[in-house]
């Protein structure tokens, strides 16, 4: 029965054909019979080769011949058929029908044992809308997971699978965790101006500033106290400043400004640049070339020129010549380690472009337009405040696109 309900579903399913005696089934008495077969191979020299195992050649031949037929039978037309249909309303010959039950029989065994289909004991006929007790083999998520028996340790794969189990289960009971710090937060999702406060500042470390012996006396109105030698930064000092350069910064993105942030510290160039990003200026992280914005004939002479739109895009115009000559020079420039970077902040005194600095305890704050009082040494206190002021242009970016989008 089982063949014959096998057959008449490929029929309706599929278009294809059975070549008369083609295919052959094996049975088990052969198979047994074939694999005592397995001897060593001769060559011409007289020499063994490698063992050969007999019953498993044939099996692989069988197989690859079985899958060249069934190939050819599904790309056989329903007209080339012929009296296939009929044949098998015919009624069983006796050595069919103890073929038929001898594969219902191991059918129904393979189904009670890998619990695919759930059948009764006492019916003889292989029922293949049973009830499903479990998924299929390529539905499972772990097919090839071997059980291991109980007197014997976990197998690899099933210390795998327990761990899996653990840590979407159990790893988290007990666990409340707050508080922690994440370095690329500070980065690509920083706080809005509107949600620094105090306790954030100090969380990062903003308020540590320099030994007492490296203490510049112009910095003393930012200098909160003292603490075992370490002078600590007014906070209070910190917030308003840092809201006034906020402010700044999303005024010159508004209005179109080109912003260009420098810093020069290693394990900064991740924040310079998306801090270019959010507010489409330029970033350097690697060391600032003297006479950038002082020596232009020979620095910023070479570079190619192009009018924007309040987009952002390019317009076509050609430039007059007065325009090509022109100083090529940012509107801001934020400065993240003042200190090493004087050479800068004088040649943006010479040009005449405002600067924004974080200012640390030995550095001077004559030499910023507008100074921020913090920790310059802390890469969380350096890039927390960064993006926050890159936020602030980012949110004037978009101001002055919606603008022009009206």
């Amino acid at each position: 029965m089982s063949v014959r309900y096998c057959t008449k579903n490929l029929v309706g399913r599929a278009p294809f054909a059975l070549r008369s005696g083609a295919v052959r089934l094996q049975s088990s008495s052969s198979k047994a019979s074939s694999s005592d077969e397995s001897n060593a191979i001769k060559g011409e020299n007289g020499e063994e080769l490698q063992s050969v195992d007999v019953a498993a050649a044939r099996q692989s031949e069988f197989n690859g011949s079985i899958s060249q037929l069934l190939h050819q039978a599904m790309n056989t037309p329903i007209e080339e058929l012929g009296d296939l249909e009929t044949k098998l309303k015919s009624p069983l010959t006796e050595k069919e029908q103890q073929l038929d039950e001898k594969l219902t029989a191991f059918l129904r065994k393979y189904s009670k044992y890998n619990k695919v289909l759930d059948l009764p004991e006492d019916t003889n006929k292989f029922d293949f809308s049973s009830k499903v007790l479990s998924q299929p083999l390529h539905t499972r998520e772990f097919p090839y997971l071997s059980h291991t028996s109980k007197e014997k340790p976990y197998s690899e794969q099933e210390l795998y699978v327990r761990q899996l189990k653990h840590a979407a289960h159990t790893s988290k009971l007990g666990a409340n965790i707050q508080d922690v710090y994440f370095p690329h937060k500070d980065v690509f999702n920083p706080p809005s101006l509107q949600q620094v406060s105090i306790e954030k500042l100090m969380a990062a470390g903003v308020h540590l500033g320099q030994s007492t012996a490296l203490w510049r006396a112009s910095t003393q109105p930012y200098i909160y106290g003292e603490y075992k030698g370490i002078h600590i930064i007014d906070l209070n000092q910190t917030l308003s400043h840092l809201k006034r350069a906020a402010q700044v910064v999303e005024g010159v993105a508004e209005n179109g400004g080109l912003i260009l942030f420098l810093g020069t510290r290693e394990g900064q160039k991740r924040t310079l640049i998306k801090a270019a990003e959010r507010v489409n200026g330029y970033y350097v992280a690697s060391k600032w070339v003297p006479g950038t914005l002082t020596n232009p004939t020979e620095i910023s002479s070479s570079w190619e020129r192009h009018e924007v739109d309040y987009f952002g895009n390019p317009t076509g115009r050609e430039l007059t010549l007065n325009e090509s000559m022109s100083i090529i020079k940012p509107d801001l420039l934020v400065v993240l380690n003042p200190t090493e970077n004087r050479n800068a902040l004088k040649e943006a005194m010479k040009a005449r472009v405002p600067t924004i600095g974080i200012i640390d305890t030995d550095s001077e704050p004559s030499l910023v337009t507008y100074p921020i009082p913090a920790n310059d040494d802390s890469l969380r206190s350096v890039s927390l405040l960064t993006s926050i002021l890159a936020k602030a242009g980012e949110r004037g970016v978009q101001t002055r696109l919606n603008r022009a989008s009206v």
